[in-house]
């Protein structure tokens, strides 16, 4: 029975991918599987073999993560620890940082590995001579290799355990300081001095984690809680009609995901085991640090008082254009992909017809158009402002308008607008050149085209 065990063992070992270096292949899916198929023949075969097994009472002390991976004392031979040990693994990144393995794991490590060559050695040793002597000294080397398995086994998983309680620490820090911000609105109050405080705390944590784990947005780490002041500032207040609609909106996006995000810390403070260590693979966690970044980039830009008051115009002035064109009404509805083509031209517009009122509007899109960071439109945009009045003139005021939006929206004129080859041709010039100006300002900034795009067009629901 014992010869018979050692011969399936042998077998089963010649079965084993090598890689160039002479080690088993742990990279390709056929070595993966060869090695895996070997590795259930050594725990079978050394049961049969009467091997001694190493004490693993140690694993009744691992976290309930681990003792569903180690349920027993059983040898349980996996892959991944073999994993480690074959390639030496001396460290590994985990959210951005680097954890390094200790010394004592680096020396079982070695010594594991010195075990499984030695047991390789034997087979090899008795699948030439297939006497009692070569299988007593593969028995000793599986003996050998399982005592320096769990030793390795025992001291690498504690390492990993403490590596991962580091790598949830963002989560569990940011957890305990909402708590704190729970206990300070309850016995202060919201509004409270104490509360604002914590409010900045958990921020600045929350941030933290957003930075190592959001992998979905642009992972910033500098939201702060004046966003979430400003949007409670705008709901607690009366604001005047022209920054009703566009302030309170994006306020209440705000609070409802800072609101989200407490809630996800609250729900892991019990059960922080199950938050993967590698924080980017939680998706409730990454989808809840994704929308609480977009709120609070769309706060930072608009909930200021004079940044909100240029959003309101400008939505008024496109939900003017948006009542005035069936076409436009008809892509804000279904948000057709041509509405973002269409959107900036609309835009343009609005700031050709008015330089004053979406000056600030347009230059936060495309601060090169505009003298210093000011809101004076620079040489090229001042022509192009002037092009545009004489354009409206030739036209007639108040048909100018109508006919540049129904332009712009790629709507035919009707055969008898009236107008004559000069005035066709200043219209064909002038609809190329606001081309070039729509284009340059979806292409300057992306980032802030998206969320401008992002909030008129949620306003405009809304």
């Amino acid at each position: 029975v014992k010869l018979a065990a050692g011969l399936e063992l042998v077998a089963a070992s010649g079965r084993l991918i090598l890689a160039g270096d002479g080690e088993v292949d742990l990279s390709s899916d056929a070595g993966r599987c060869g090695c895996q198929s070997f590795l259930r023949k050594l725990s079978a075969c050394a049961d049969r073999l009467g091997c001694a097994v190493a004490d693993r009472s140690y694993r009744e002390a691992f976290t309930r993560n681990y003792r569903s991976v180690f349920p027993d004392s059983k040898r349980r031979y996996r892959m991944d620890v073999l994993e480690a040990c074959v390639e030496q693994l001396e460290s590994f990144s985990m959210n951005g940082v680097v954890y390094r393995l200790s010394d004592p794991v680096l020396r079982l490590s070695k010594a594991m590995l010195a075990a499984w060559r030695r047991l390789r050695t034997r087979l090899r040793a008795f699948s030439a001579t297939k006497d009692s002597a070569s299988l007593r000294e593969v028995v000793a080397a599986i003996e050998a290799l399982d005592l320096a398995w769990a030793q390795f086994e025992y001291s690498y998983v504690r390492e990993l355990i403490r590596i991962e309680d580091c790598a949830r620490a963002f989560v569990a820090e940011a957890g305990r300081l909402e708590e704190q911000l729970r206990l300070a609105e309850r016995v202060r109050g919201s509004a409270s001095e104490a509360a604002r405080n914590a409010r900045r705390a958990l921020a600045t944590s929350v941030a933290k984690l957003n930075a190592v784990a959001n992998d979905r947005r642009n992972g910033r780490d500098d939201l702060d809680a004046e966003v979430l002041e400003r949007a409670y500032n705008v709901l607690s207040g009366r604001p005047s009609d022209e920054e009703r609609d566009a302030s309170r909106i994006i306020a209440e996006q705000v609070v409802a995901s800072w609101d989200a995000m407490r809630a996800l810390l609250r729900e892991v403070a019990s059960c922080l085991h199950k938050v993967d260590p590698c924080l980017k693979k939680n998706d409730g966690l990454v989808q809840r640090l994704a929308a609480w970044e977009e709120s609070w980039e769309l706060g930072h830009r608009y909930l200021g008082a004079s940044a909100g008051r240029a959003l309101s115009r400008m939505v008024s002035s496109v939900a003017q254009a948006r009542h005035a064109a069936p076409a436009l009404a008809s892509l804000c509805e279904g948000r057709d992909p041509e509405l973002f083509v269409v959107l900036p031209r609309v835009m343009w517009l609005a700031f050709l017809r008015e330089p004053g009122e979406h000056a600030l509007f347009m230059r936060d899109l495309l601060p090169k158009a505009f003298v210093a960071g000011g809101t004076v439109p620079a040489a090229d945009l001042q022509a192009f402002v002037d092009t545009a009045g004489q354009l409206r003139r030739r036209l007639g005021e108040d048909e100018a308008d109508a006919f540049l939006l129904r332009r712009v929206l790629g709507v035919d004129a009707p055969a008898d607008d009236g107008l004559g080859p000069a005035q066709r041709e200043a219209v064909r010039r002038f609809a190329l050149e606001l081309e070039g100006w729509s284009i340059a300002t979806q292409r300057f900034c992306p980032n802030d085209w998206n969320l401008c795009v992002s909030v008129l067009l949620n306003v405009l629901g809304a």
